[in-house]
């Protein structure tokens, strides 16, 4: 377990990095927000759903990212999957998942 401590020290700057910084500054806007969130990947494998940056300024809590068809958020079945084993409990708040 301790080996993979040094993946997780360089991913998570990297990944926020990535995220916090191009998100604000490239893609595309699905919803008006108060400020410069963009969906930066019209498919996002790569940061496994949180590239939907403007989604995530929207709707916060929701636990799709993916909100149009072409938007896959790869991480949204292991949290269904988590929600199914009792791991995790989802909320239903108008037809929408929440964490």
């Amino acid at each position: 377990m301790f080996l993979l401590l040094p993946i997780h020290f360089f991913m998570g700057p990297v990944h926020g990095a990535i995220i916090n910084w191009f998100a604000h500054k490239f893609g595309y806007v699905n919803y008006k927000v108060g400020d410069t969130a963009k969906n930066l990947l019209p498919f996002d494998f790569l940061m496994m759903g949180e590239s939907y940056h403007n989604n995530h300024h929207k709707f916060g809590g929701r636990a799709n990212f993916g909100i149009k068809w072409h938007e896959f958020d790869p991480t949204y079945p292991v949290i269904l999957l988590l929600n199914s084993l009792k791991v995790i409990k989802l909320k239903k708040n108008n037809d929408l998942i929440y964490m």
